[in-house]
């Protein structure tokens, strides 16, 4: 059976677990922190629920976006559209800290084509346009106060629109 996650890879309990010293003084933060993750994951469900009306196809195929473009991040209402009944647009999470950019505009850094799962070292080449925000990354300060590893979200591109006539 497949463990059910809302969040980055940083969530995963049995991570969580392994990044938490096993010292009998500990136990109360780890079930802290277990509870947190716990809470998340209720709440990104319930949030997908609540804005989710019908998942809407891309309108115009991929963008084809590139390093330098610049792009405004749709609304929360037109992103919820996306989105499977998990939270997913073809198995990549919205975050909840996604959400403060929404309607923002930003310039790509650099397309997300491979990536590397830390928990098992596998690399995997993405097959669904994804690109990373210059200055749109995990601060850790709303949901997961005691992160601290600013990284980068994932875009899909469909969640993003070109700005014409805007490049370096």
């Amino acid at each position: 059976m497949e463990k059910k996650t809302t969040s980055c890879n940083f969530l995963y309990p049995d991570v969580i677990e392994a990044s938490v010293p096993h010292i009998p003084d500990e136990k109360p933060l780890f079930d802290q922190m277990k509870k947190r993750v716990k809470n998340l994951i209720k709440s990104v469900n319930s949030s997908v629920h609540a804005h989710k009306k019908s998942a809407l196809p891309s309108e115009n195929g991929p963008l084809n976006l590139q390093a330098g473009e610049w792009v405004q991040v749709k609304s929360l209402d037109e992103i919820y559209q996306t989105l499977d009944e998990k939270g997913k647009l073809k198995g990549l999470f919205f975050m909840p800290e996604m959400e403060k950019f929404c309607g923002k505009k930003f310039r790509i850094f650099k397309r997300a084509e491979v990536i590397k799962l830390e928990p098992t070292g596998e690399i995997r080449r993405l097959k669904t346009p994804s690109v990373f925000l210059e200055g749109a990354y995990c601060t850790g300060e709303e949901r997961n106060e005691w992160c601290d590893r600013a990284c980068f979200h994932f875009w899909r591109e469909a969640w993003l629109k070109r700005i014409p006539g805007e490049s370096i």
